[in-house]
C-alpha cells in the first residue's frame, strides 16, 4: 500500500510539473498538439451544464416562483459565452499561431471557468429546495467529470479546475448545512486525481508508442535510402571499368543489346565504334604498364569528348580496345564521330606522361545497323570488328567502315 501511495505521489508530482505544457510535450508533434488544444477549447461539455443549470434555474421559478436561481445562470452565461468566444478564435487563428500562446491562453481560461461554474453550482444549491437538489449534486459531477476527460492534454491545469470547483460546491453545501459535503466533496477529488492520473499514464505511453514508432518508421526509411543509393553505387561500380571510369565488357553488352531493340522497334539507324590503341604492346613494354594505364585513360577521356551526347555509350571492350555505341546516327555520322575520336586522341594533352618517343593513336572500325533491318549485337560486332581489321591492315590510326560479311577475318596481333 505505501509503494502504492509512493507512486502515485511521484505521479502527481510529474503532472504538476507540466504546468505550462502539454502531456508528452517530448513525443508529440506540432499537429498533435493543435489536435489536444482543439479538445480543450471544445465548447459541447459546457454547453451541455449551462442547459442543465438553466433548466434548473426555470424549474425553480415555475415550482416555487423564486428567481434566485437565475443568478446562477448570470454567472454562467459569461462563462459560457467566453469559452464560445475563445473556441472561436482558436479555429480562425492564423498560421503563424503558436502553441505555447495557446496552452497559456487556455490556462487562465481554466482558472476563470472554474471560478465560473463553482460560484454558479454553489448559488443554485442555495436556491433549490427539496428533491431537485439532487439533481443540482449530480449536476456538480458533469464540468467534474467533463474536466477529467480532457486531463489527458494538460492535467496540471485540469487538477486546478477541478479543485477549485470541489472547494467552492463543499463550502457552499457545508455553508448550507451539510456537514459531511467537505468530506465526500475531498474523497470525489481524489476519485478524479486517481483518475486524472490513470488517464495520464495511458496517454504517455500512447504519445511515447506513436514517436517511436515514427522515430523507427524514419530511421527505416534513411536506412532504406542509405541502402539503395549503396546498391545504386555497387550497380554502378559492378558495370564500370575500374581503371577508365567508362563501362564495362558486361555493360557494353548489355547496352548494345537493348539499343538494338530499340533500332529494330524504331526508324533509325545505330552504329557501333570499335577503337584499338595502335602498338599498345609495344607502349607497354617501352613505357612500362603504369604509363600505359595512364595513356589509356586519356583514349577513354577523349572518346567521351566527342561521344558525349545524352544517349552515347562509351565502354572498355578489352585491354585497350574500346567501344561506342552512337544510337540515332547513320552511316555518313557514323563516320564522321570516328573521325573526330581519331583527331582527339591523336592531339590528346600528355603532359601529365614523360616525354614519348611517338603519340598514341587509335585505328577505328565503324559497324551500323541501318534504319528497318533486324541485327543481332554479335552481328554488328563482327562488322565493325572486320572494319577495325581493315583499319590495321591500311596503316592504322584511320577510320574503316565495315560492311555485312560472312567471311571470317584473323584479328591482326
Amino acid at each position: 500500500m505505501v509503494d502504492y501511495l509512493h507512486s502515485r505521489i511521484a505521479a502527481a508530482r510529474r503532472v504538476m510539473s507540466s504546468t505550462a505544457g502539454l502531456i508528452g510535450s517530448d513525443y508529440t508533434t506540432e499537429e498533435q498538439a493543435w489536435e489536444m488544444l482543439e479538445g480543450l477549447f471544445s465548447p459541447f461539455a459546457h454547453a451541455l451544464t449551462a442547459t442543465a443549470i438553466t433548466i434548473t434555474a426555470c424549474y425553480n421559478w415555475y415550482s416555487h416562483n423564486s428567481l434566485a436561481s437565475f443568478a446562477a445562470v448570470a454567472v454562467v452565461g459569461p462563462t459560457l459565452l467566453l469559452r464560445l468566444l475563445l473556441n472561436r478564435r482558436f479555429r480562425m487563428r492564423g498560421p503563424d499561431a503558436r502553441v505555447s500562446n495557446w496552452i497559456r491562453l487556455f490556462a487562465i481560461m481554466s482558472f476563470i471557468a472554474a471560478l465560473g461554474w463553482g460560484s454558479s453550482l454553489s448559488i443554485l444549491i442555495f436556491t433549490t429546495q427539496g428533491l431537485p437538489l439532487l439533481a443540482v449534486f449530480a449536476l456538480i459531477c458533469a464540468p467534474v467529470q467533463g474536466a477529467s476527460a480532457r486531463a489527458y492534454a494538460m492535467p496540471s491545469v485540469v487538477i486546478l479546475h477541478i479543485t477549485i470547483v470541489l472547494g467552492l460546491v463543499g463550502i457552499a453545501t457545508t455553508v448550507f448545512g451539510i456537514a459531511v459535503a467537505i468530506p465526500f466533496c475531498t474523497l470525489y477529488w481524489l476519485y478524479q486525481i486517481s483518475f486524472v492520473m490513470e488517464l495520464v499514464a495511458l496517454r504517455r505511453k500512447m504519445l511515447k508508442n506513436d514517436y517511436d514508432r515514427r522515430r523507427l518508421l524514419t530511421q527505416v526509411t534513411h536506412y532504406n535510402t542509405n541502402l539503395a543509393s549503396l546498391n545504386t553505387q555497387l550497380s554502378a561500380f559492378a558495370l564500370t571499368d575500374g581503371l577508365t571510369g567508362v563501362g564495362n565488357r558486361r555493360d557494353f553488352d548489355s547496352k548494345l543489346e537493348r539499343c538494338l531493340k530499340c533500332q529494330a522497334s524504331g526508324d533509325t539507324a545505330l552504329a557501333l565504334l570499335l577503337i584499338d590503341v595502335d602498338h599498345f604492346k609495344r607502349f607497354n613494354d617501352t613505357y612500362g604498364h603504369l604509363i600505359g594505364d595512364q595513356c589509356l585513360k586519356l583514349v577513354a577521356t577523349a572518346i567521351r569528348s566527342v561521344a558525349s551526347r545524352s544517349g552515347d555509350f562509351v565502354a572498355r571492350y578489352g585491354g585497350e580496345e574500346f567501344a561506342a555505341v552512337l544510337p540515332v546516327v547513320d552511316a555518313a555520322n557514323a563516320l564522321m564521330m570516328a573521325e573526330r575520336i581519331r583527331r582527339a586522341v591523336e592531339m590528346m594533352d600528355l603532359s601529365g606522361l614523360p616525354k614519348l618517343d611517338e603519340r598514341p593513336t587509335v585505328s577505328i572500325g565503324v559497324g551500323v545497323a541501318v534504319s528497318g533491318t533486324k541485327m543481332l549485337p554479335h552481328t554488328l560486332i563482327e562488322i565493325a570488328d572486320n572494319a577495325l581489321y581493315t583499319a590495321k591492315q591500311s596503316g592504322r590510326n584511320c577510320v574503316r567502315q565495315g560492311v555485312p560479311t560472312r567471311q571470317t577475318l584473323r584479328h591482326l596481333a
